[in-house]
């Protein structure tokens, strides 16, 4: 059976780099006021960083139809049989919903993974899926491990300020709560425990803490030499550089990412965020 994997920008890829790892591509889009920008098409981080600095108002939305539907025609054009679709996690976002039902309103047989996660997690997950398919592994035993090392997987997320977060209403009601409360950093999980939506996990005083707190809590969930760590940011190196440090040194033998947050998910986040990352390997 001919299987096409396919991500969204969530995972922080754009087109290009998608396509050099045989991955199909789904731009969220980026809305401001009137213009549209199609993320990983044309709109970098950069651009982004430096539209939130200067306080525009953005917002985000899903893959164009048309494009989603014309993906279906291509895939099924050259032969394709299956999908393995991995969206961010519909907890922050209806793409997943949204092309599943296109794909079956183009008789193109989808499977969607859940990562209950975005930015690495998911492009790890995407790239995993693509190596299973060209090692010949079948459909259930890929979807099967997939699943496996994303119940072994974690996000722990620290706002420079929660604004940006409520605007866009990816917070649980709890955790937009604390947006209100002074003196406070929070730390944010965004796992399967919370169903894939931002929820409070902790409360600490100062971005210090709250950095040990997220390494400390992830050390002792028992991170080996099986996991790939991740690091990244929302334009705040300084930190970002502290925080790599503080976790990566834990485990000098494993795979690491360190970069930045992707465009459409820094729309979200605002500027100065830092996020961790640790995922079993497929």
């Amino acid at each position: 059976m001919k299987i096409a994997v396919i991500t969204d920008s969530g995972s922080g890829m754009n087109k290009e780099q998608a396509e050099e790892l045989g991955l199909h591509f789904l731009p969220l889009q980026i809305v401001e006021g009137e213009q549209v920008y199609l993320d990983g098409f044309d709109v970098t981080c950069a651009e982004v960083f430096d539209m939130i600095r200067e306080e525009k108002l953005l917002k985000t939305s899903l893959p164009p139809v048309g494009m989603v539907e014309e993906l279906f025609k291509k895939l099924k054009d050259e032969g394709y049989e299956h999908g393995i679709f991995v969206p961010l996690t519909s907890g922050l976002s209806s793409t997943m919903q949204n092309v599943k039902m296109i794909a079956d309103n183009s008789d193109f047989d989808l499977t969607c993974i859940e990562c209950f996660t975005t930015c690495h997690i998911q492009h790890y997950v995407a790239t995993s899926a693509k190596r299973l398919v060209d090692e010949g592994v079948e459909l259930e035993e890929i979807v099967a491990r997939l699943n496996d090392s994303i119940a072994h997987s974690n996000t722990l997320i620290i706002p420079d300020d929660l604004d940006h977060l409520k605007r866009g209403g990816r917070l649980t009601p709890l955790a937009a709560a604390l947006g209100g409360m002074l003196k406070i950093k929070p730390v944010l999980k965004l796992n399967e425990s919370s169903e894939g939506k931002i929820d409070t996990f902790a409360k600490v005083r100062t971005m210090s803490k709250a950095m040990k707190m997220a390494v400390d809590t992830f050390v002792d969930e028992g991170i080996d030499e099986n996991y790939e760590l991740v690091v990244l940011h929302t334009d705040a190196p300084e930190s970002a550089e502290e925080l790599k440090e503080m976790y990566f040194s834990k485990y000098p033998g494993n795979n690491t990412t360190f970069g930045y947050i992707g465009p459409v998910i820094s729309v979200h986040t605002g500027i100065g965020c830092l996020g961790l990352q640790y995922i079993k390997k497929v």
